[in-house]
């Protein structure tokens, strides 16, 4: 299938801009590397992916919902990362800028030019942020991290660069401000995470008498979730009714995928749904919406629903586990002041405590 060849990008319109800007980070390095849904739909027609599927993805439908605008948007590129077919409702990544394969050396790599900064305000917008750390230099991608149960912005956001130079620009600039705003930090991402475990580490407690210290080699919690994880198995929505219940949540997507758990509370209106499949979020949600005109619709209202990815992806997991630990951690406490019954007492099993009188036997209640 020939591909019409992108134009020079003049006569751009900001819509256009944006589009462009949206549909390059869909299909850029970053994103089609951990994005198994449109890695999927690539290998299903000699790359080529119908504007159809990628209305699907909401942020592009809130810029346009016409495929032809879309496409002739893509049209003006000139970056050469995209193709547009001749019929116009199709594009691909163009053939000759092949995916790098996700190695150590690749996540490296974009470490490298991958930068962590805090105090932006809490109502920022994704437009904003992008457009200010366009001044630094060509941006791939603008993370705002999220508060974990409130999804709220945090006011803090991790950036990849197009180029290890720009990020270091970005890093080592004094007196860096945001409309006005001193920005508290700046620095790489690998050292903001060095920085983390380090704080961890100071302020642990000190080992029991009799119990040996952690070890220093521990790995961080982050770094724990990712190897525990169900990779690609997490959906996010929001805009539920305030009386849809978990039940309802779960009997729908059930159809389409064997759902773990609604991570959910009634009366909210937005929350989780883990999936036990690794690699099913993406098929799910397109199996979803294909069985309901592109729509999900739960107790008569139309929810969105996006796949939880990247740095989100490894958030939540670790907020999950920490909880999970948490909560064990109080029923083991709780276990041992209640189930000992003082010296002679019996356990949960109903076997003698070894401090009370041997061989006698309990009477019954």
């Amino acid at each position: 299938m020939a591909a019409d060849t992108n134009g020079s990008g003049d006569g751009i319109s900001d819509l256009e801009a944006k589009i462009i800007k949206q549909m390059e980070y869909y299909f850029g390095d970053i994103n089609l590397m951990k994005d198994k849904f449109l890695k999927e739909k690539i290998q299903e027609d000699d790359g080529w992916v119908t504007i159809e599927t990628m209305l699907k993805f909401n942020r592009l439908r809130q810029l346009s919902p016409e495929q032809s605008v879309i496409c002739g948007a893509l049209k003006k590129s000139d970056s050469g990362l995209m193709e547009v077919n001749e019929e116009g409702d199709k594009v691909r990544r163009n053939p000759s800028k092949p995916l790098p394969e996700d190695s150590k050396e690749r996540r490296d790599e974009l470490n490298a030019r991958s930068i962590y900064a805090k105090a932006f305000p809490l109502d920022a917008h994704l437009d904003e942020l992008m457009a200010f750390f366009e001044t630094y230099g060509a941006v791939e991608n603008v993370f705002m991290r999220r508060d974990f149960h409130k999804k709220t912005f945090k006011g803090s956001v991790f950036v990849t660069f197009c180029t290890k130079e720009d990020a270091e620009k970005f890093v080592k600039e004094e007196g860096t401000k945001y409309k006005e705003l001193d920005l508290e930090k700046k620095l790489f991402k690998t050292d903001y995470f060095k920085e983390k475990t380090s704080n961890k580490k100071k302020d642990a407690k000190p080992p029991k008498p009799g119990k040996p210290p952690v070890e220093e080699t521990k790995e961080t919690d982050e770094e724990k979730a990712k190897t525990q994880m169900t990779k690609n198995a997490v959906l996010f929505f929001k805009g539920l009714n305030t009386e849809t219940t978990r039940e309802e949540i779960k009997n729908f997507f059930s159809d389409h995928a064997e759902v773990g758990w609604v991570d959910f509370d009634k009366g909210k209106a937005e929350g989780y749904l883990r999936l036990r499949e690794p690699n099913s979020a993406g098929p799910t949600l397109e199996k979803a919406k294909a069985a309901n005109d592109g729509k999900i619709i739960i107790h008569d209202t139309e929810i969105e629903t996006r796949v939880v990815e990247g740095d989100e992806e490894v958030e939540y997991w670790t907020r999950m586990f920490k909880d999970i630990a948490e909560k064990n951690s109080k029923n083991r406490r709780g276990g041992r002041s209640g189930g000992r019954g003082g010296r002679g007492g019996y356990s949960r099993g109903g076997r003698r405590n070894r401090g009370g009188p041997q061989g006698k036997k309990r009477k019954k209640d």
